[in-house]
């Protein structure tokens, strides 16, 4: 599974970013997201927003969306790295 490093967005308006090896160009990604000024992580948010958020989202269907569920879900932060399955891409 390719690894993205999470870390603070660089691009203007977003709050996080993410970067790694796509799998099928073996070239190196950018993934960003996030609303600038929102905080990211489960300190920021109670548990029926997270639960509100995964309802309205369902299932990840591409990289940012794993990415960002990871992040509301509090499994991950900024500055971890996570493992994105290739099915994403």
């Amino acid at each position: 599974m390719p690894s993205f490093k999470i870390s603070r967005a660089s691009q203007k308006g977003k709050t996080w970013q993410a970067k790694g090896i796509n799998p099928n160009t073996g070239r190196e990604m950018t993934i960003s997201g996030g609303q600038k000024g929102v905080k990211v992580g489960p300190k920021n948010r109670s548990k029926g927003t997270v639960k509100s958020f995964m309802a309205r989202h369902g299932e990840p269907k591409t990289a940012k969306q794993y990415v960002n569920a990871k992040l509301w879900k509090g499994t991950k932060k900024i500055g971890d790295t996570v493992n994105i399955p290739p099915s994403l891409f």
